[in-house]
């Protein structure tokens, strides 16, 4: 991750932990003009999205990251959880413990 994307980030987990989800979005959305190829930042923006309690979105953040990492395990691992969290939180039990397992597969 860049510099520039490093301290977006960092802002933005500050904004979250202070409820500011429309600041903490924009935030990494900055960071994805910068790297828009980086998993890390979709999965960063699926917190955001999860905090919200938008759980679709978060789990299409955590799919368009898993796409983009399938050569970074500890990515890829991340966004499957992130996929998990979103559907156990949408009552999709089944599918989240199968997205728990493809998280566990790939650490």
């Amino acid at each position: 991750m860049s510099p520039a994307s490093r301290a977006l980030v960092n802002q933005a987990q500050i904004q979250l932990q202070s409820k500011n989800y429309p600041v903490a979005a924009s935030s990494i959305e900055r960071a994805l003009r910068i790297e828009p190829g980086n998993p890390l930042l979709w999965i960063e923006l699926g917190k955001v999205r999860q905090a919200e309690g938008n759980y679709v979105q978060a789990e299409n953040m955590g799919r368009k990251a898993a796409s983009m990492s399938v050569n970074a395990p500890r990515a890829n691992s991340a966004a499957w959880s992130l996929i998990a969290e979103s559907l156990r939180a949408r009552g999709k039990n089944v599918q989240a413990r199968e997205a728990e397992l493809r998280a566990q597969g790939v650490r």
